[in-house]
């Protein structure tokens, strides 16, 4: 019989997800889980692979259905305000599962009270877990008051009795390490992404990415992807790019990815309208490559000591379309170190000199395609979970 893995997920972001079963099975494959499972189930044949999600919008108790040779679980939750997900048919399923295949347990959130649950009631399972950006309590205790730093206090609790049922971290942002020391010092790691699809991204001249888009090939353009917040410094981006339009008049800042004016996370929507940006909107994933294609420069700001999201996917997409990226994200890049080809500022002034000389001075030739995708295909993704599953089950 095959070794299975379930990939245990759960809805962080309501407003994507359908509350039903819908035509296209978003409801089953959307987010990190889906993703996930989708990624296994084509590289790793020799596993079998079950998505489970807990899921407090959805409108029926349990949900089941078998899409592409994955079988995908949802199970209604209970959502507690300020902590989170909790399911205890989800739980006693697990139990059951456990009892019967002993899976690798595959969490999708390594700082979540869903993960805290799972290693409480499964503390002899096999485990591996991933993180996406998320908080460490041991961070955001020393950075907030009142309710915010209670949860947090419950959270370091919460790590310091479970965190050490894990085998296996994959790390998305270096800065991790330290704080997962604080729950538990010895643990078995590595650096991480969620990876790129190739296929999807297509590589164009600027030119004709701009002829399709109605760009200007006069003009300059910085390109964000991604909602329009705080953590990714949005703010920070919109007046630096209003500085080098004393510099160069000739610059546009196109905003994509964003959801409408008002919704979650778009806090400085408001902000780019008055500056006169270009805002996109949202883009289907197999779109996107245009807009890559048709910049001059990619942006993350990725300044703020609270910026725990590695490279970020957007920049590495960037890369894989040849085109150049300036963000101090990708410190945490995990290429060879002599392959660093990107600009790394430090503060907003470096930041600015950096945009300023790639824009005046870009290479046409720049061909960063191969290396991404030495380090961040779905294959060289999938071969570094694969590493650790064999680490798990040698373990185990």
């Amino acid at each position: 019989m095959k070794q299975k893995i379930l990939v245990l997920c759960y809805n962080y972001e309501a407003s994507q997800f359908p509350k039903s079963p819908d035509p296209a099975n978003r409801f089953f494959t959307y987010g990190f889980g889906g993703m996930f499972g989708k990624l296994l189930r084509k590289y790793l044949g020799d596993y079998d692979i079950e998505v489970w999600r807990v899921d407090s919008y959805c409108e029926e108790k349990y949900y089941e259905k078998k899409i592409d040779g994955v079988v995908f679980k949802v199970f209604c939750s209970y959502s507690i305000p300020k902590l989170g997900h909790f399911s205890w048919q989800f739980i006693k399923d697990l139990k059951k599962e456990q009892k019967l295949n002993e899976p690798v347990l595959f969490i999708v959130h390594t700082h979540n009270w869903q993960t805290y649950n799972i290693l409480f009631f499964l503390r002899n399972a096999k485990i591996i877990t991933t993180h996406h950006g998320e908080l460490s309590p041991f961070y955001i205790y020393g950075s907030v008051r009142g309710f915010r730093k209670m949860k947090a206090y419950l959270g370091i609790l919460a790590e310091k009795l479970v965190m050490k049922n894990v085998d296996y971290f994959l790390i998305g942002d270096t800065r991790q390490v330290e704080y997962i020391k604080k729950a538990v010092e010895d643990f078995k790691f590595s650096l991480f992404s969620s990876g790129l699809d190739f296929e999807t991204l297509k590589p164009l001249s600027r030119p004709a990415a701009r002829e399709i888009l109605g760009w200007d090939n006069n003009k300059y353009y910085i390109l964000y992807v991604g909602k329009l917040y705080k953590y990714k410094q949005v703010e920070e981006l919109i007046r630096i790019w209003v500085d080098i339009k004393k510099e160069l008049p000739n610059t546009e800042l196109v905003l994509v990815g964003n959801e409408p004016r008002g919704s979650w996370g778009e806090e400085y929507y408001d902000l780019a309208v008055q500056y006169g940006a270009i805002i996109v909107g949202r883009v289907l994933h197999s779109e996107l490559y245009k807009y890559y294609c048709a910049a001059n420069v990619y942006v993350l700001v990725a300044l703020r000591d609270d910026y725990f999201g590695g490279t970020g996917i957007a920049p590495i997409e960037s890369l894989a379309l040849n085109t150049p990226v300036v963000s101090y994200s990708m410190r945490n890049y995990f290429g060879n170190k002599d392959e660093r080809f990107i600009e790394m500022p430090s503060d907003i002034e470096g930041y600015k000199k950096s945009i300023i000389k790639i824009m005046k001075n870009r290479d046409d030739k720049l061909t960063t395609r191969n290396i991404i995708k030495k380090y961040y295909s779905h294959e060289a993704v999938v071969k570094i979970i694969e590493n650790a599953l064999d680490e798990v089950l040698k373990k185990n």
